[in-house]
């Protein structure tokens, strides 16, 4: 018995030990991450082109629900008006492990407390490029006095820049890469990452690492590419609008920033032990690509551009708010609710506001 209470003291310790360090190291207390793991099998849905995969209409379970649309959301309410949010997987709410978090929700909680009128749906679609998202907008039920939310597709800039020289616009990504969305953690790695020690000596030992990141290959059509991404925005903002919709612009607010400084670094470690891969060259066309069609479309027409970054980046508890570098935790997406909900009131957006 003695022993048994000596080797549960020094795990204790060595759990305090590695605990301290992660703090020195990352500058962040050590938290266990809830990663949902989704049956995508099962609500992805294979289809003709253009848009190949839809989501299965009036699927649910208990970490993901499609509405009878076919889209991850409630189901429209007659006569209200509506605020449409499209985006990437992001915006869809991949790896969040509890529904009752995503963004959607806390929004429409804070415009029922408001009192305006509106009910919010979700438009993301995971996986989906430029030309899938814009045929998927133009088949949406837009009436007048809704608001179409658009955030500038980045899979595009991916596919391209792996494809070089051999990018065709429009290709999107193939079956099989969609398919190994749905992947499973071993229970030994689960059970690793509740502690500290377990999750730095995962780490160390290469445990449960992703595969191999992206390569570029030479010829990336850099050009090409924002006219193609260009044409599908102008393309979901004139149909938008000639269903009397309005259209609002919505940045791209990963965990790094354009220039993530070398403060970041502990930040972006904690969350992604290959942040390097793809923070630097590769983030800075991306940032570089949604700012460039998101001025050229919206800046004739003068559309509002819902700014987010600034109000989770410049918070204290930024790097809680992710997954990994690019989805949100359940704390992330009450912050970006609260960061859409304050920037549609700063820009005036919600008609029908109680004072």
């Amino acid at each position: 018995m003695i022993y048994l209470l000596l080797a549960v003291l020094l795990l204790a310790l060595a759990e305090i030990k590695a605990r301290k360090r992660c703090l020195k190291t990352h500058g962040l207390p050590f938290r266990p991450r809830r990663i949902g793991e989704y049956p995508y099998g099962e609500f992805l849905q294979e289809c003709g082109p253009p848009l190949f995969w839809r989501l299965a209409p009036g699927y649910a379970s208990p970490r993901v629900h499609i509405n009878s649309p076919g889209q991850r959301g409630p189901e429209p309410q007659p006569g209200r008006r509506r605020i449409w949010v499209v985006g990437e997987s992001e915006l869809f709410g991949a790896k969040l492990a509890d529904e009752e978090h995503i963004w959607f929700k806390a929004l429409q909680k804070r415009l029922d407390e408001a009192g305006a009128d509106y009910q919010v749906m979700n438009g993301s679609i995971i996986g989906y490029n430029g030309l899938q998202t814009a045929e998927a907008v133009c088949a949406l039920p837009l009436a007048k006095g809704d608001i179409l939310v658009l955030r500038p597709n980045l899979n595009d800039e991916t596919i391209a820049r792996i494809s070089g020289a051999d990018w065709v616009p429009g290709t999107p990504w193939p079956m099989g890469f969609v398919r190994k969305l749905e992947r499973r953690t071993p229970w030994y790695i689960r059970f690793m990452d509740q502690t500290c020690l377990g999750w730095l000596l995962r780490r160390r030992l290469g445990l449960g690492a992703r595969g191999g990141q992206f390569v570029a290959k030479p010829g990336f059509a850099a050009e090409r590419l924002k006219e193609y991404a260009r044409e599908n925005l102008e393309r979901m903002v004139q149909f938008a609008e000639s269903r009397g919709a309005r259209v609002v612009m919505l940045d791209f607010v990963p965990a790094y920033t354009p220039q993530s400084p070398d403060g970041d670094e502990g930040g972006l470690s904690a969350l992604q032990s290959n942040w390097r891969n793809f923070v630097g060259e590769w983030s800075a066309g991306q940032f570089h690509l949604v700012e460039q069609v998101t001025a050229d479309v919206a800046g004739p027409r003068d559309l509002p551009i819902l700014r987010t970054a600034p109000r989770l980046w410049g918070h204290p508890r930024r790097f809680h708010f992710y997954l990994d570098l690019m989805h949100f935790s359940a704390e992330g997406h009450e912050a970006l609710a609260q960061a859409l909900f304050d920037e549609l009131q700063k820009n005036d957006l919600l008609e029908g506001e109680s004072a």
